[in-house]
C-alpha cells in the first residue's frame, strides 16, 4: 500500500469503527484526525467549536490533515466536515484514496442520538440537521474514489466491501497508467494462481523376457 486511505461521510457513518477494522486487515494503522486535532489544540472538539468557532477548527484541521498524509500510509478516518472544506478535500484527493462511507439518515439519527458529542447537532433539532447535512454534502461526498454503502450487515461486510472495491479501483489505475499492460495485475490486486504440477515420469513396462534376463522365450 503506497497511499493512506481516507474515510469520509457524515458523522455516526462509522468511520472509526471501520477504520480499525480496515486499517487491521490491511496491516497499517488507523488515525483519527478529530482525535490529533484535540491533542495539537489541547480541547476537544466541543471546546474548539464553543470557545474559537467552526472556522478556526477548520483552519487547524487543514493543517493536522495536511500533516497526517504526510506521513507514512494509514487508514485515515476524518471529521464529517473536513471532506467539505476545498482545500482539504482537495489535498484528500490528490494524495490519498478517498472513500465514502454512505449511510441512511435513520441510521445516523439513531447512532448519533448515543451521546451528545457532536456540537453541530446541538443547535437544533438532530434529525433535522442530519438531514440538511446530507442535502448539502453528499453531493461533495460523491467526488470520493470510492463509495460504499454503510449500515447493511455488519461492520465486516463493510470492510470487505472496501477492500474489494479498493481492489478494483487499484487494477483501473493501473490500466490507465499501461494501457498496454495485463488488465488484472496491479500492485495490490491479488492475482489468480494456477498450481502447476510436474509431468508425472512414466517407467517404460519391461517385457518378460526383460524382467527375467538369461531365460529364453
Amino acid at each position: 500500500m503506497t497511499k493512506s486511505i481516507s474515510l469520509v461521510g457524515l458523522m455516526g457513518s462509522g468511520k472509526t469503527t471501520v477504520g480499525v477494522r480496515l486499517a487491521r486487515k490491511l496491516g497499517v494503522a488507523f488515525v483519527d484526525s478529530d482525535a490529533e486535532i484535540e491533542v495539537a489544540a489541547g480541547h476537544t472538539v466541543s471546546e474548539i467549536f464553543e470557545k474559537f468557532g467552526e472556522d478556526d477548527f477548520r483552519n487547524g484541521e487543514r493543517k493536522v490533515i495536511d500533516r497526517l498524509i504526510s506521513d507514512k500510509p494509514m487508514v485515515l478516518g476524518t471529521g464529517g466536515g473536513a471532506f467539505m472544506d476545498r482545500d482539504t478535500r482537495k489535498n484528500l484527493k490528490d494524495r490519498t484514496i478517498t472513500v465514502w462511507l454512505k449511510a441512511n439518515i435513520d441510521l445516523l439519527v439513531e447512532r448519533t442520538s448515543r451521546r451528545d458529542t457532536r456540537p453541530l447537532l446541538r443547535a437544533g433539532n438532530p434529525e433535522k440537521i442530519l438531514r440538511d447535512l446530507a442535502k448539502k454534502r453528499y453531493p461533495i461526498y460523491g467526488q470520493a474514489d470510492i463509495t460504499v454503502e454503510t449500515g447493511v450487515g455488519p461492520h465486516e461486510k463493510v470492510v470487505n466491501d472496501i477492500i474489494a472495491k479498493l481492489n478494483d479501483y487499484l487494477a483501473a489505475e493501473k490500466h490507465q497508467q499501461d494501457p498496454n499492460g495485463p488488465k488484472n495485475t496491479p500492485q495490490k490486486v491479488r492475482q489468480k494462481h494456477t498450481r502447476r504440477y510436474p509431468p508425472k515420469k512414466v517407467r517404460p513396462q519391461r517385457s518378460p523376457v526383460e524382467k527375467s534376463p538369461g531365460k529364453e522365450a
